[in-house]
């Protein structure tokens, strides 16, 4: 008995036993990573048991070899994924202002289709009626739209440019203008489309910023409304 035992825990038969136990113990663990790190140590442990045969099988050695490569290949590709992500300022400046709702990683992706744009005093960024062909993230500066007349809106940093009309194709139904330096992100909005069509996740965030843009920008044209509602006697 204890030479069964012995030999089940030593030399070749122990080699293949501490494998299933690895497996086993890969099999447990929640996190992906750790899987299969396991798995290529198990896959390992069995490999002199397979080859110190009194015939070598090689059909197993190859396939665990195999196996091991395919681990290996995905373990690389998960740490480069949880690497952590690093922003240049601007991009960091855009993604705490306008998109943070976002995870970082997709973020990067999303902001390497984006270009930046300067604009001067004066400069007009979008003309009323115009028809809408990029999204647009104010990132720095005095913007305004012109509603109609007198009515106007400053833009602040974050806020976006076109709103709907940019996504539904609709004209645009303000005038944009720069009062001073400022600083855009603009997507192509193909582009802009093409990217989040395989990525609904995406598509639902950007739809959400989009819908919160808007419900601040109403409650910021009520305000004044409502002001002058308030000091007309009654």
């Amino acid at each position: 008995m204890y030479e069964f035992i012995a030999d089940q825990v030593v030399g070749i038969n122990g080699l293949i036993n501490l494998s299933n136990v690895v497996f086993l113990v890969a099999f447990s663990v929640r996190d992906l990573l750790k899987l299969r790190i396991l798995a290529i140590v198990g896959e390992g442990l069995t490999l002199p048991y397979y080859y110190f045969q009194g015939e070598k099988l090689w059909p197993p050695i190859f396939w665990g070899v195999a196996f091991m490569i395919v681990n290996a290949i995905r373990i690389v590709a998960i740490a480069l994924e949880r690497r952590p992500v690093v922003l240049n300022n601007k991009e960091e400046q855009l993604y705490r202002v306008a998109i943070s709702s976002i995870d970082k990683r997709e973020f990067l992706r999303l902001v390497s289709l984006a270009r930046w744009v300067d604009c001067s005093p004066g400069e007009i960024i979008l003309e009323k009626g115009q028809h809408i062909s990029e999204a647009i993230v104010v990132m720095a500066g005095d913007l305004e739209a012109i509603l109609s007349g007198n009515s106007r809106m400053a833009l602040r940093s974050g806020q976006l440019i076109g709103d709907v009309s940019a996504y539904s194709g609709l004209a645009s139904p303000v005038q944009v203008v720069a009062r001073g330096p400022g600083t855009l992100a603009k997507w192509d909005l193909q582009h802009l489309r093409e990217f989040a069509a395989s990525r609904p996740e995406l598509r639902a965030n950007l739809l959400r910023i989009v819908s919160m843009d808007i419900a601040v920008k109403l409650r910021e044209i009520a305000s004044p409304s409502l002001a002058a509602e308030e000091l007309v006697p009654k």
